[in-house]
């Protein structure tokens, strides 16, 4: 009885033994005590949440937003919170290469980056003006390449003259993971960032930075409350099926996964189940999570199947419904 046991953990152990090898890049711990954190649209929601829990740690902090009265409230309300006086403000437009690259300037070196601004205006693509859909990938995806390039060579000697390891984190959306009725010009956006960060890891590797890459689900912000507002009525009848989170919430999950050097940064359950469905390439540190990821995927493929079955019955209802009315 015993020998048949051990017979079948080797496959297991065989296996984890394998991916412990093979997994890449390195774990790696990313301290923030005494270290400079700057994050973008660090005014309100879950920017100020991870601003003011890095300050709590004992990083020195600077937010970065458009709105310069917004900041300084919350520059106020970091300090009150945290203790620490040393917050630094920085309004620029991220849209704006060089008012971005001036900010850094200003704002000197960075040990972690957390490029967490972002917009959202929900419409079928038809729908959608082509201008609203240029402002969200202006945003979205060419304020964070101005960022990243801004910050990089500063970091690349910071982390060189301290030896420690530095970050670039990227707040994507659980809409970057898998598309939705009414996301089509947010989600390619935000999906745009996965493979930003998939080649920027390979890029500064060497330079020990690691990349993180950040999926929240709907998240109580003040971003959120507009989305809403346009939110197509489909769109609501799926996206009711996904939980949503607090900011202080997912920047605690954030922050943790930083921290860690994870490069996939879930922040609930159902982040967790994407995170393994959509693993594809991805880099993976952690042994355990490659484990689970390779035992899950099959499991994880079917249980995506049954998703989609969901939403397409969901939309074809829905218009069936539409067309008894007219």
């Amino acid at each position: 009885m015993a020998a048949a046991l051990l017979l079948l953990l080797v496959p297991p152990v065989g296996l984890l033994a394998a991916l412990a090898f093979l997994a890449r890049p390195r774990a790696a711990r990313v301290p923030l005590k005494g270290r400079h954190v700057l994050i973008t649209g660090g005014s309100s929601g879950i920017g100020l949440a991870m601003a003011t829990a890095a300050a709590r740690e004992g990083a020195r902090v600077s937010i970065l937003a458009r709105n310069l009265a917004r900041l300084e409230e919350a520059r106020a309300a970091i300090q009150r919170e945290s203790g620490r006086g040393d917050v630094g403000v920085h309004a620029a437009d991220v849209r704006d290469a060089d008012a971005v690259a001036r900010a850094l300037r200003e704002a000197g070196p960075v040990d972690v980056l957390v490029c967490n601004h972002g917009v959202f205006v929900p419409q079928e693509l038809e729908r959608q003006d082509m201008e609203e859909i240029k402002w969200m990938v202006d945003i979205n995806l060419m304020g964070t390449f101005h960022l990243i390039k801004a910050a990089l060579p500063a970091m690349k000697a910071r982390t060189r003259e301290t030896r420690l390891p530095g970050s670039i984190a990227i707040m994507s959306s659980q809409a970057g993971q898998v598309g939705v009725y009414g996301y089509t010009a947010y989600s390619a956006s935000k999906f745009a960032l996965r493979g930003l960060g998939e080649a920027l890891q390979h890029e500064v590797i060497m330079d020990n930075i690691h990349v993180s890459l950040i999926f929240p689900p709907d998240t109580e912000t003040p971003g959120f409350e507009e989305e809403q507002k346009r939110r197509p009525e489909l769109t609501n009848i799926i996206a009711a099926s996904s939980g949503g989170m607090k900011a202080n919430d997912v920047a605690k999950k954030a922050l943790d996964g930083i921290k860690s050097g994870k490069f996939i940064v879930p922040c609930n359950f159902d982040g967790a189940m994407l995170a393994i469905a959509t693993a594809g390439l991805s880099p993976q540190s952690s042994p355990v999570m490659a484990f689970l990821e390779v035992i899950g995927a099959g499991l994880m493929r079917f249980v995506a199947l049954c998703f989609q079955w969901n939403w397409f019955s969901t939309i074809e209802s829905y218009y069936a419904k539409n067309k008894k009315r007219e």
